[in-house]
């Protein structure tokens, strides 16, 4: 699941470059470093609740995604694609990238 989990944000890190930076983290405990000039962490939360998904602010510049450690992989990939939904939301409001 770790695996996984460390692609799909990887590939949101690579679509999402003027929203984030880089994923830090081990195993299932994973933060999205957000890029300078990113809503803050705060509003990523409200998106994904949004997306009934929950992840909590690491500071101002980092969203934390901390999944049950014994999460299935169908609802891992589930989280992913919630997560994007919520990345989508915040689109509107990032600051074009370049």
């Amino acid at each position: 699941s770790d695996l996984l989990l460390d692609e799909g944000l990887e590939t949101l890190v690579r679509r999402y470059p003027a929203l984030l930076r880089e994923v830090r983290g081990w195993g299932l405990l994973k933060g999205l470093v957000l890029q300078d000039g990113a809503p803050a962490a705060s509003e990523w939360v409200k998106a994904a609740l949004a997306e009934e998904l929950l992840v909590v602010p690491a500071g101002p510049s980092v969203v934390r995604f901390v999944p049950p450690l014994v999460i299935q992989p169908p609802h891992l990939a589930e989280a992913i694609r919630r997560l994007e939904r919520a990345l989508q939301r915040l689109t509107a409001i990032a600051p074009p990238s370049g």
